[in-house]
């Protein structure tokens, strides 16, 4: 593989390529938020399961409350109590009604549930005051979803909205697939080691402020993080590292991957047989990602040992394999397009992703995005309030205000 540094699009194929979900297995509905369907699934019976009422009220034969209003009442016989759930013993005949609750079963010969504000709710005379609910307030059954019908296909991914519909068809333990686990491996010497807070706050070490922050990405993408590091800047320990992750799906080193004396990712990618995918993207920040398939077939992301870098890159490159890996299909989200509050300097040859916050719509609705701070990636508070990384085209100038441009969320 040449080293010639790559565009974000190529880069991104690249890693996906050959890349497969992972394996599905039936799941308790308590452990499938996040998580992505592997089949189609269809409803094993109709909802409604049988027609009901909407609200409170009075089943009725519509024909017979035509024309009822406050000065032409019409009154009918109560001959029964339907509460929700509950089987009606009698059908509905001339002249006759049943008091409904809702969710009750509609009894035979109704067509109809009166509201009760537009009747003297008459226990066992009703005087309905009002026509205005004639064929209304009913729920068929399978009005809703039909019996057999395709309710979710393959590669949804699960939310709330997905768990209550399944619920509701006792489709209670979907065959979804496992999520994904990612080692987050991060490096350097100068990194402190658990326990040596001290150390940071006297500036002798620094905050491995990557993996805790990893780790929220991995599990924001839905995958499982099994945090490994820090480790020296070492190559033997580097190599000892990525062969023990044990049965991970991803691995993401942070740091180590550019051309000093201490960045030893690329040779011991080497080293260890893998195929490398990439060496450079032609972006910034986060240049130096680099990218291998190891021999196994599994996946090992270098991400730039900046913060700022290391969390733009995961959301470039990582996230899209996660979220593949997890049976997300396509896995990579379509941006949106915004329009830049603000211009912004171009890069004459890279790709730029600005970390940007959401401002009010434009007057044409189109959202308005403003930087968070500089492009550098040393400001570490650009990444914060940031919901957006907009990516700006190489060139000469500048973006100016009011330029369209996709922005992807972030994280």
């Amino acid at each position: 593989m040449s080293d010639t540094p790559v565009v974000v699009d190529e880069a991104i194929r690249r890693l996906l390529a050959d890349l497969h979900p992972l394996r599905t297995a039936p799941t308790p509905l308590t452990d499938a938020l996040g998580r992505v369907l592997g089949e189609d699934l269809h409803a094993p019976f109709p909802l409604p399961q049988w027609t009901n009422a909407a609200m409170d009220g009075y089943a009725v034969r519509g024909e017979e409350i035509r024309g009822a209003s406050p000065v032409q009442p019409i009154t009918l016989t109560v001959i029964g109590e339907i509460a929700a759930g509950a089987v009606a013993t009698h059908r509905i005949g001339s002249g006759e009604a049943m008091r409904i609750f809702t969710g009750g079963r509609v009894p035979e010969g109704a067509d109809s549930v009166i509201r009760q504000e537009d009747s003297d709710r008459g226990a066992e005379r009703v005087t309905i005051t009002s026509e205005r609910d004639v064929g209304r307030n009913v729920r068929m059954v399978g009005s809703d979803v039909e019996a057999g019908a395709l309710v979710l296909t393959r590669a949804t991914r699960i939310g709330p909205g997905e768990i209550s519909l399944l619920s509701a068809l006792t489709l209670t333990d979907p065959p979804l697939h496992r999520q994904p686990r990612v080692a987050i491996l991060s490096s350097g010497d100068e990194v402190a080691r658990p326990g040596e807070i001290d150390a940071v706050r006297a500036g002798a070490r620094l905050a491995d402020s990557n993996s805790p922050t990893l780790a929220a990405l991995v599990t924001l993408a839905g995958g499982v993080p099994i945090i490994l590091g820090p480790i020296r800047d070492d190559p033997v320990a580097l190599a000892a590292a990525v062969r023990g992750t044990g049965e991970v799906d991803l691995i993401l080193t942070v740091g180590g991957v550019s051309v000093g004396d201490h960045d030893h990712v690329p040779a011991v990618m080497d080293s260890l047989g893998a195929e490398v995918l990439f060496r450079r993207v032609r972006l910034r920040p986060g240049g130096p990602t680099t990218a291998a398939r190891l021999p196994d077939g599994r996946l090992w992301i270098g991400l730039p040992g900046n913060p700022v870098s290391a969390m733009v890159t995961f959301t470039l490159f990582a996230h899209p394999v996660i979220r593949h890996l997890a049976g997300e299909v396509p896995p990579v989200p379509r941006p949106c397009m915004a329009r830049l509050g603000t211009a912004v300097a171009r890069h004459a040859t890279l790709e730029l992703f600005v970390r940007v916050s959401a401002q009010p719509l434009s007057p044409d609705g189109v959202l308005v995005v403003e930087p968070t701070g500089g492009v550098g990636s040393a400001r570490m508070t650009t990444m914060r309030g940031a919901r957006y990384l907009v990516r700006i085209p190489p060139g000469p100038g500048r973006a100016e205000a009011g330029t369209l441009l996709e922005a992807t969320p972030f994280p």
